[in-house]
């Protein structure tokens, strides 16, 4: 019996040496989503910000951030000049996982999508023609349209740098895609209402700027950023 208190009062003593790093605050390496890393990047997703903090030490880290920016895109069908105001914004949460527990990592997540266009149409000659037939800018009046993407994107991808290893200042970088489906376009005249004929055909103009676009499924992601580590 007393070899077995003995025993127990060993053990015990001996799990109390972690006791004080607890007790101070501070928690060890290899408990999950230890310490935070945050910074600013740059890329095809636009300018954001990103948080990190670590699953497994140099295994698997979970990162969540948002990004933003606004840039314009011109394109051209059935005599109609269409200038798209290409706004870019997003959510993106995602896990990286370090096969080597070195600097290369395999990210997958979800990119909660908020991408779309604002499009507005000029003819090129003072009309427009729309399904074979050609009306005055007065007719039409009012060209807009508006197009959006799948509220929620898988994205897939490979990077390099972890925030959560190393010093305080981590460069990352990292490319992939977001898959966002379909484009779909919504094309409206002001004129239409009073015009069944012209309504017909913004529909059909609609569709064929839908079959256009239809193969633009994946947004492609490339990007570079840097992260501080605190704690």
């Amino acid at each position: 019996m007393k070899k077995i208190i003995i025993g127990v009062s060993a053990a015990l003593l001996a799990s109390m040496g972690s006791v004080p790093a607890f007790a101070m605050g501070v928690s060890p390496a290899w408990l999950p989503f230890h310490g935070i890393a945050a910074g600013l990047g740059v890329g095809t997703e636009g300018i954001g910000v990103q948080g990190t903090t670590a699953i497994i030490s140099k295994t698997l880290n979970l990162n969540v951030g948002f990004d933003a920016l606004h840039v314009s895109q011109n394109l051209q069908s059935g005599g109609v000049n269409y200038n798209a105001g290409v706004n870019l914004q997003g959510e993106p949460i995602t896990a990286s996982w370090f096969p080597f527990q070195g600097n290369f990592n395999l990210t997958a997540g979800l990119f909660i999508n908020q991408n779309g266009f604002n499009v507005t149409g000029t003819p090129e000659s003072g009309t427009y023609t729309f399904n074979g037939n050609t009306y005055t800018a007065s007719q039409v009046g009012s060209l807009t349209g508006k197009t959006h993407f799948n509220g929620v994107a898988p994205y897939v991808g490979i990077g390099w740098g972890d925030p959560m290893d190393g010093g305080r200042l981590t460069f990352t970088a990292n490319i992939g895609a977001i898959y966002e489906g379909s484009p779909n376009i919504s094309l409206t005249a002001t004129g239409a209402a009073a015009n069944p004929m012209l309504a017909s055909d913004v529909r059909a103009e609609q569709n064929s700027l839908n079959s256009k676009v239809s193969g633009y499924q994946w947004w492609p992601v490339m990007g570079v950023g840097l992260m501080y580590r605190f704690g």
